[in-house]
């Protein structure tokens, strides 16, 4: 699959290059319970530090993970009644002052689909170590103009919109937003922007493997295979398309498609593909984008 998408997926340079190396880390450990084999989404916990959820690409069924900062899985959780077709990332916020976890079902490698889902539940008590969640809201969207593969789901928590940068298609990527997501009924996205410019470097440099939104709604964070891009919102969440990225360093993984941001917002937590997982964490970067 990664073979696929590298030979299809070479453009020259559009956006600061990421420099060699890899970032200094604050702390990294590894799941090593072979349930999580392709950690494909990350997720912090909004109910304590220290705390995240994961769950596996194409080939699982539907659940998601939680796990601590030693590696540890702390719980299991299976969605009651839903179908796993390609989860490829989730992420947790913080919306009308509720926890949410959103599960993306967006992948599309061939590019034949004609829907796509994310379903929505509410964070597990701390105390539940495993179960079925039957309380599930389920979105379904289709695009405005194309079929997509999309691996990064972003959530503003400011409003609860949705929105979807898609893995390069024809040299590109695009952005996508549900500004106000209705389960029971299919939504057409809405296009923002058409040409996200990505490139990374490297192999892969301009596949957007994942994405997270900082838990205080003013970063985004997107990942491809080489490198990442941190972006500044300003004065409206959507204005970080228009910002200047600044190259963010990941470590070296061997198939990495995830990332989120530690509660406190000060962090970066990224994952690869494979078991054991390998969890890492490292400082986000400062600077400006604009």
């Amino acid at each position: 699959m990664l073979l696929a998408a590298l030979l299809l997926g070479i453009s020259p340079f559009q956006t600061p290059k990421v420099e060699p190396g890899e970032p200094k880390l604050a702390a990294s450990w590894k799941i090593t319970d072979k349930a999580v084999d392709e950690s494909s989404g990350l997720g912090a916990s909004r109910l304590a530090p220290a705390t995240y959820y994961t769950h596996n690409d194409s080939g699982d069924v539907a659940r998601f993970f939680r796990f601590d900062k030693r590696g540890t899985i702390t719980g299991v959780f299976r969605l009651s009644n839903v179908k796993a077709i390609d989860w490829e990332d989730m992420e947790v916020a913080t919306v009308n002052g509720k926890n949410f976890i959103y599960l993306g079902d967006t992948g599309d490698n061939a590019r034949s689909r004609n829907e796509i889902f994310v379903h929505r539940v509410a964070e597990p008590s701390l105390r539940d170590e495993t179960g079925v969640i039957e309380n599930i809201q389920t979105y379904t969207f289709v695009y405005p103009d194309r079929k997509n593969d999309c691996e990064a789901l972003l959530v503003n928590p400011s409003d609860g919109s949705i929105w979807f940068v898609t893995k390069a298609r024809d040299q590109k990527s695009s952005v996508y937003v549900a500004r106000n997501p209705k389960p029971g009924s299919v939504q057409k996205l809405e296009l923002v922007f058409d040409d996200l410019k990505i490139n990374t470097g490297g192999l892969g440099g301009n596949l957007i493997t994942g994405g997270s939104v900082s838990p205080d709604g003013k970063k985004v964070i997107l990942k491809t295979y080489s490198g990442g891009y941190l972006y500044s919102v300003d004065q409206e969440f959507g204005d970080w398309v228009k910002s200047k990225p600044i190259p963010v360093q990941y470590p070296l993984e061997k198939q990495g498609e995830a990332v989120c941001f530690s509660n406190d917002n000060a962090f970066l937590i990224s994952s690869s593909e494979g078991s054991p997982c390998p969890i890492s964490v490292f400082a986000v970067p400062s600077g400006t984008s604009r």
